[in-house]
């Protein structure tokens, strides 16, 4: 990676080598870490990596908001009327 660049992870806290992360943060190689995973579970809250103030750590819940839980009630209210109405059954679309 480029000195300076940011590292992002918001899929599994085990893609990261946790030891390499903090080292080139020591070093000023990495720009800074923005992460919803922890590498451990429970989370230590006096992790030393938590000094650095380039590095922020969020709840995975970061995506958990009013607007997406209203997103996917009208969903599946409208899939619940159109069972009710007898209409086939829409195409849902998985995203992973």
């Amino acid at each position: 990676m480029k000195k300076g660049a940011l590292l992002i992870n918001i899929a599994r806290g085990g893609l990261l080598d946790y030891e390499a992360v903090k080292q080139n943060l020591e070093l000023g190689q990495l720009g800074g870490l923005g992460a919803d995973v922890a590498w451990t579970e429970p989370f230590n809250p006096d992790d030393p990596i938590l000094k650095f103030k380039n590095v922020i750590l969020t709840p995975h819940v970061a995506g958990v908001t009013e607007h997406s839980y209203r997103s996917m009630a009208k969903v599946v209210g409208d899939v619940a009327l159109q069972l009710h109405a007898g209409a086939p059954l829409p195409v849902i679309e998985f995203v992973n």
